[in-house]
């Protein structure tokens, strides 16, 4: 005679050992069983999508979660899974809706709190909301790796938004002294005046480039106070050149509008570039490698 099975309590308890230990296999196994006569624990189901996206299932994670949504709609971390699930699927906007769902239900859990900052991230490129969601979950959490993760994301953003704004206050002066320059490349005091602020524009592009390649894929941020602070500046810088070579206040004037117009037009391409911009990495995309994010509950 076999022994009886064990208490429900116990067969998911052993399940979420299983998966704390990062085996997802026998625990997708022992849930299955289990849920074969328990077809309404909505705990297990639960447990189940966490497993199944720690082994890389994500359409079973779906089935699973929404499994446990139908039995207990006010499951806040069973939305959480559906909603990484499906973010990892690159199905966004569904995931979007879930993670805000989870939320609504438990507006202090962090983890929830994380996924939908990087799904406003993603979906809005809000990267406001996307600070003050993920500084939420640290408030909650200070060692939540996800939302460490994120904040390392935005630190990155930051970055990305600084490099590009020092790029344009040099590239548009340089382009246009540029053209200066090869116009009087004769020898004269012009001609140096803007042979020197292109030097100097070179070598400041080569750092910005290296700088933003190190940022990875994140979204640019940049605002038309520092669009224009940047345009100002490079078209001061432009001015300021062509007036110590030729003294020419009108020339000067000249030169200086012209670089700013570059520079607005470079950003508005910038800005259009970003608006059709792909979507963020995995990691990034998930605050941070998933097997982490789908934490046990």
């Amino acid at each position: 005679m076999e022994p009886p099975s064990a208490p429900v309590e116990d067969a998911v308890a052993r399940a979420r050992d299983l998966v704390l230990a990062k085996e997802f296999k026998p625990a997708v196994t022992l849930l299955g069983a289990h849920l074969r006569t328990h077809p309404d624990d909505s705990l297990a189901w639960r447990r189940l999508a966490g497993a199944l996206i720690g082994l890389g299932d994500q359409h079973a994670a779906i089935d699973a979660a929404g499994r446990a949504i139908d039995i207990d709609p006010g499951d806040t971390v069973a939305w959480r899974y559906r909603g990484l699930a499906r973010q990892l699927l690159g199905r966004h906007r569904e995931s979007y809706a879930d993670a805000r769902r989870a939320v609504e239900l438990a507006s202090d859990d962090p983890e929830g709190l994380n996924l939908l900052a990087v799904n406003v991230l993603t979906v809005d490129r809000d990267v406001a909301r996307f600070r003050d969601l993920y500084q939420r979950a640290l408030t909650v959490d200070p060692s939540n790796a996800p939302a460490r993760h994120s904040a390392g994301v935005d630190r990155r953003i930051r970055r990305r938004g600084a490099a590009t704004l020092v790029l344009l206050a040099v590239y548009p002066p340089w382009c246009v002294l540029f053209l200066r320059w090869l116009a009087v490349d004769d020898g004269s005091t012009d001609a140096g005046w803007t042979m020197w602020p292109t030097v100097v524009g070179v070598a400041v592009l080569i750092v910005c480039a290296a700088a933003g390649r190190t940022v990875g894929v994140v979204p640019l941020v940049l605002t038309w106070r520092g669009i224009v602070g940047a345009a100002c500046v490079g078209g001061a810088g432009a001015a300021g050149a062509v007036w110590g070579g030729t003294r020419t206040a009108t020339m000067a004037a000249a030169f200086g509008l012209t670089t700013v117009a570059v520079s607005l037009l470079f950003a508005l391409t910038f800005r259009v570039r970003h608006g059709r911009a792909g979507r963020l990495p995995e990691e990034d995309a998930t605050g941070g490698p998933a097997r982490e994010t789908a934490r046990v509950a």
